[in-house]
């Protein structure tokens, strides 16, 4: 079954419908700046595709796994070395630092992932979210459990070297699953971060399908490409944005940019801007000078 799409019809209309998904508590959502993107892709599978054999996309992943492994260790902090001890941990790095992956960000926070899909204009905007917590159950269901390619895809998970990584991903179903970070960063705090990991190569949308068959528990809510400005206003006004969502040099950076291109205020965040635009646009009493 297709994922139900949303549309609202207003700002306020938007916002009801992603309180009220969040405030079931059990959704991760991810932005998206165009609808038209119809799939959840990693930006692997958007590299390697569908055309190359299984064993020459594993025999790629592998090779940049080891690559970034290799040149990592010298320049990573010391708190992130944690995550070598797994292959999974190395790549959840990969993924921070840009690096392509068969993982898939996602947000506790239905306006992160907004902020993530209105930074452009051109085209509407997408919000996917989906019940973690019944893709957690289908996880567990009793028959799951003893088939050997999801028994495989959970040694997959939590693989110490990369040839068993190589060996487990050969052998394993296509499964999703999601996890959080096991040693948080401040990027991946402040974004309320989340991860999935298919056990084969694949679009993460049709993968979640297959477990999550009832209509609410995929949802894509459309953003009107109308509304994505003065719902960057919003978000800026939130605390939402680059200064609060990158916490480094590269947040700064990417502050100023947003603020010159949409006309954000510098040196007057969030509330400060919107009383001193209301007092601007507040008329005269009558008597008043």
């Amino acid at each position: 079954m297709a994922w139900t799409e949303l549309y609202p019809s207003s700002l306020d209309d938007l916002h009801a419908v992603l309180n009220r998904i969040s405030a079931a508590g059990d959704y991760v959502f991810r932005g998206q700046a165009s609808a038209s993107w119809k799939h959840l892709e990693p930006s692997l599978h958007r590299v390697l595709g569908d055309d190359k054999e299984t064993g020459i996309q594993i025999n790629l992943e592998t090779a940049a796994i080891r690559e970034f492994r290799r040149h990592g260790r010298s320049l990573l902090r010391v708190s992130e070395l944690d995550y070598f001890n797994l292959i999974l941990g190395s790549i959840t790095l990969m993924q921070h630092y840009g690096a392509l992956t068969r993982l898939l960000d996602w947000t506790l926070s239905p306006w992160v992932a907004c902020y993530f899909a209105v930074r452009e204009d051109h085209d509407d905007a997408a919000i996917w979210a989906f019940n973690r917590s019944a893709l957690d159950q289908a996880n567990h269901a009793p028959g799951l459990s003893r088939s050997p390619d999801f028994i495989t895809f959970r040694k997959l998970l939590s693989a110490a070297t990369l040839e068993d990584w190589a060996w487990y991903t050969q052998r394993s179903g296509p499964y999703i699953e999601m996890f959080r970070y096991e040693y948080a960063n401040a990027q991946m705090g402040a974004q309320q971060s989340l991860f999935t990991i298919c056990g084969k190569l694949l679009h993460h949308d049709e993968a979640l399908q297959r477990f999550l068959p009832e209509p609410w528990q995929t949802v894509r809510v459309i953003v009107p490409k109308a509304h994505k400005r003065d719902l960057r206003h919003q978000l800026f006004r939130m605390n939402v944005g680059a200064l609060n969502l990158f916490p480094s040099m590269d947040g700064v950076g990417r502050h100023i940019s947003e603020a010159l291109l949409s006309g954000f205020p510098l040196g007057d965040e969030g509330l400060v801007w919107k009383l001193a635009a209301s007092a601007r646009r507040r008329k005269p009493a009558p008597g008043e000078r």
